[in-house]
């Protein structure tokens, strides 16, 4: 995978299930790391915009951050004026070694969830119903 152009959604070879995912920031707690620590990364100078973790073989995980100093980004709305003016906002890649990735998750996030769908119906409403009984579907037949 080369590292470098525009970031898109999730993928993997053949994306047989495809969906969303969502996460709440995890609440800063005292002699907990903080995603920053965990990906070694200077939280004066950057902000963290999104996260990847990969299972492809090994497991990994990167961060990728604007870097606030390189930008002279002062304030956090300046990210989304830089965004405005150039089309997209340049981010740095920081591979975390090695993850843990249930502690990553963990100390990163308070929740999160992910949800797959196949691929063939990701476009289709899926609607929750109550199982059938065994006796409903032999009547059926």
């Amino acid at each position: 995978m080369d590292p470098r152009g525009p970031l898109g959604p999730a993928y993997t070879r053949f994306n047989d299930y495809m969906g969303t995912v969502a996460a709440d920031d995890a609440e800063a707690v005292k002699d907990q790391p903080s995603l920053y620590e965990l990906a070694d990364i200077d939280r004066d100078r950057y902000t963290i915009l999104a996260v990847d973790l990969r299972i492809d073989g090994p497991v990994t995980a990167t961060v990728y951050a604007v870097d606030r100093v390189a930008h002279e980004i002062t304030r956090h709305a300046e990210i989304a004026e830089l965004s405005e003016s150039q089309g997209e906002i340049p981010v740095v890649p920081f591979a975390i070694p090695e993850p843990n990735v249930e502690d990553l998750i963990r100390h990163a996030f308070k929740r999160i969830s992910i949800r797959l769908v196949t691929q063939h119906f990701r476009d289709h409403a899926l609607v929750v119903t109550e199982p059938s009984s065994t006796e409903d579907t032999e009547a059926q037949t």
